[in-house]
């Protein structure tokens, strides 16, 4: 299983909510201190109330004894949907003077006369919120001790309800900066994208080209990248180059002493030398190897040629340049005892191509039908133009190539070896597809489309303007 490949957007995402996690967590925590501030602060403030509403109902009757007149407001201000149980006591040296008894009483030493004081206990096995006040009465040396105590229900059902929101609020404020993180990240990775759809667009056919990259558009952060990758292209277009002079140089050398060579085997024949059976065999192994490296040479030009820079493309008639292709191989089939025939529009069938590769491309596919046909057998070459585009088709009756090596034989140097069949240089259907490619073409090798044996070989170009 193959590692997961890095990704900068998920890494950034990564940086970037990591952080702002983090913060909410922060945030949260800070959040939910302040509602539990809030909200106890906010109760007590009631609780407290009813203390005070009890406190100022106290009073002393005329047997010294201290009274309260409990106001329903006193505990009706703490009612809640919670449903809150409340408790209350009022004592006096330690006695109860009403309430609850079992309601724990404070220390009244410790409370200072007329402040009121809040803690948390437990009544009746409830956590409860209990608010005193020690109010002093006239005529009485001993203060007066007011309780009100409020379980906890409503405070904790408020704080968790603020702490839900608070949640909810944080995870789609996240959502809400993942979201806008994703596509701010996308908007700036933009001007990437952009490159390596130029990068990409260089490996389409037809769009071969080794020229810089354009980094005007590129951000400072991937400049050097660019740069470094132009160096590269400069530099491997140099090499390309330098392979290309070679290639076109050696093979333009070449031919001059191979053109010399075959003439002195017409002179050697013309004037005696080949009067032998042997010097005859000879002299056809010498011009049979001569003419078969002149036809290599020229397929290695083919390929320097196709190796070049960008070509300026222009509006070609795909029929004329068929028929000029054609002509060029008469002879070659005359030779061979092959029949050619050209199958062909009336009306041009304008193409956008180069008119010196298209030459070159039919000419050599018309060269291999010719080559590897059957002895007396025929081709035929066709220039359609229908709604699929225009396209030349080269049909012969030869004992066609397999499927199962249609897409080897556009390799270099790939040979299919069969008994009494011509030696050719395996360079002629890779020549075809490198010219093609240069020129944004398709080629395709099927069945012949008349039956029997045969191979039928279809090059799709792109459409002219045309009238």
């Amino acid at each position: 299983m193959s590692a997961r490949r890095p990704s900068l957007r998920r890494g950034l995402m990564a940086r970037m909510l990591l952080p702002a996690a983090a913060l909410a967590l922060v945030l949260g925590f800070g959040g939910a201190l302040v509602i539990r501030d809030v909200v106890e602060t906010t109760h007590d403030r009631l609780l407290d109330g009813s203390v005070l509403a009890i406190a100022e109902r106290l009073a002393v009757d005329d047997e010294n004894e201290v009274t309260v007149d409990l106001p329903r407001v006193a505990l009706g201000m703490l009612e809640s949907q919670a449903q809150d149980r409340i408790y209350y006591s009022v004592s006096y040296g330690g006695h109860l003077v009403t309430g609850y008894r079992d309601l724990p009483r404070a220390a009244v030493a410790e409370l200072e006369p007329g402040v009121t004081r809040n803690w948390d206990s437990v009544m009746r096995g409830a956590p409860v919120r209990v608010a005193a006040q020690a109010r002093r009465l006239y005529g009485k040396p001993e203060p007066v001790l007011v309780q009100v105590a409020e379980t906890r229900e409503a405070r904790e059902a408020l704080m968790t309800r603020l702490l839900g929101g608070l949640i909810l609020l944080e995870a789609g404020l996240l959502g809400l900066v993942g979201v806008l993180t994703w596509h701010g990240i996308g908007r700036g990775l933009e001007p990437l994208n952009r490159l390596s759809a130029e990068i990409d667009a260089r490996a389409v056919p037809g769009a071969i080209s080794l020229g810089p990259l354009d980094a005007s558009q590129v951000p400072v952060e991937a400049a050097a990248p660019v740069l470094a990758f132009n160096a590269l292209l400069a530099r491997l277009e140099r090499t390309m180059a330098a392979v290309r002079r070679f290639t076109a140089d050696a093979s333009h050398q070449m031919r001059t002493p191979l053109a010399v060579l075959r003439t002195h085997c017409d002179l050697a024949r013309r004037y005696g030398v080949a009067a032998s059976p042997e010097g005859r065999a000879a002299l056809d192994d010498i011009e049979g190897a001569a003419r078969r490296l002149e036809h290599l040479l020229a397929q290695l030009l083919a390929l320097a040629r196709a190796d070049e820079g960008a070509l300026p493309l222009s509006e070609v008639d795909l029929g004329e340049a068929a028929a000029q292709a054609l002509a060029e191989r008469v002879p070659q089939a005359l030779a061979g005892g092959i029949e050619v025939a050209l199958e062909r529009p009336d009306d041009p069938v304008p193409i956008l191509a180069h008119p010196t590769l298209v030459g070159e491309i039919i000419g050599n596919l018309v060269d291999n039908a010719i080559r590897y046909n059957r002895a007396g057998g025929s081709v035929v070459v066709r220039v359609v133009r229908d709604a699929a585009g225009a396209r030349a088709e080269i049909e012969d009756d030869g004992p066609g190539i397999p499927p199962a090596e249609r897409e080897k034989v556009f390799e270099r140097f790939h040979r299919i070896v069969r008994a009494g069949a011509p030696e050719g240089s395996g360079l002629g259907l890779a020549v075809v597809r490198a010219l093609a490619d240069r020129i944004g073409a398709a080629v395709t090798l099927e069945d012949a489309a008349r039956g029997g044996p045969g191979l039928l070989a279809r090059v799709a170009f792109r459409s002219g303007t045309g009238p």
